[in-house]
């Protein structure tokens, strides 16, 4: 595979997408088979199959924190790619944040995103930021 059908082309081209806000086009990136997984400690945590997964996933997440993704890094290896950003989650109850790296493992079949394992840096301090008194 090449150029924006191998996994790292369909990365990038998902960031492209969900950063000018185009979800409809973001999600048709993805198999018909697709799934995801985050880790189960978290809210939002487990796999997640399909398209309406995915957005399930979001609203899981959404219920929680507002995040701001910086500086990805996408390592091409062909059917499968790493993508490496640093995150800052914002807890809605609390107003209290914490910022880690996150990796995520992405897997391309018949041109499309397949699936995507995410591995957050630290999963307590993300949890830790819901703990403590709410935001006045």
């Amino acid at each position: 595979m090449n150029g924006a059908k191998d996994a790292a082309g369909l990365v990038r081209e998902m960031n492209g997408r969900f950063t000018a806000g185009d979800l409809e086009a973001a999600f048709a990136l993805l198999h018909p088979d697709f799934r995801i997984q985050q880790p189960a400690s978290l809210p939002h945590g487990g796999w997640h199959h399909g398209r309406a997964g995915m957005a399930e996933m979001g609203v899981l997440f959404a219920r929680h924190w507002d995040r701001t993704i910086t500086g990805p890094r996408v390592l091409d290896g062909g059917e499968q790619a790493v993508q490496v950003t640093t995150q800052t989650w914002t807890a809605k109850a609390t107003g209290r944040s914490a910022t880690v790296d996150v990796v995520e493992l992405f897997t391309a079949a018949d041109g499309l995103i397949r699936e995507i394992r995410v591995f957050q840096q630290d999963t307590h301090a993300l949890l830790a930021t819901l703990d403590g008194p709410p935001r006045s």
